[in-house]
């Protein structure tokens, strides 16, 4: 079985629904294609599209604000944090947010559709292990619906 890597989860509800992984070692943005409104029903498919690397840059750089403010919980430090960040880094975390800004979606003209199988982190038991290391397993998916071409017959006249 071939395993690619998650490197980020921004939003989780039952599962990873968006965030960074490889697919064939290179990142790319995932979105749950029924959560974001671009699959009707079926909550397994994700869309990915490549993150160019000026943005993979910024989500990264931010990813590791929120491991270190995690990686805080329970410390005197995480006394003055707010969500995701610690107070000496709740400035930058701003900035990069603002820099991100909408970015992290997938690209309606460069995306690919594929059900996926996360797997959690091989590491031991802590508060990061469901973040980090985890992998994943993608396995395309033919288009329909919304996101295919229109057959040949529907094709508009020239």
């Amino acid at each position: 079985m071939k395993f690619d890597r998650v490197l980020t989860v921004h939003v989780f509800y039952d599962g990873n629904l968006l965030g960074i992984a490889e697919l064939d070692g290179i990142p790319h943005i995932y979105a749950n294609g029924y959560m974001y409104g671009l699959e009707d029903r079926d909550e397994e498919v994700y869309y990915l599209s490549p993150i160019a690397p000026e943005l993979l840059a910024l989500v990264m750089e931010d990813w590791a604000i929120w491991v270190r403010y995690l990686a805080a919980s329970g410390t005197p430090e995480a006394a003055d944090a707010r969500h995701p960040a610690l107070a000496r880094d709740r400035a930058r975390h701003d900035a990069l947010e603002l820099a991100i800004g909408d970015r992290l979606a997938t690209d309606p003209d460069n995306r690919k559709r594929f059900k996926a199988a996360f797997w959690p982190s091989t590491s031991l038991p802590d508060p990061q292990a469901l973040w980090d290391g985890q992998r994943v397993q993608w396995r395309p998916v033919r288009r329909t619906g919304r996101d295919a071409p229109a057959a040949p017959d529907e094709a508009v006249p020239r």
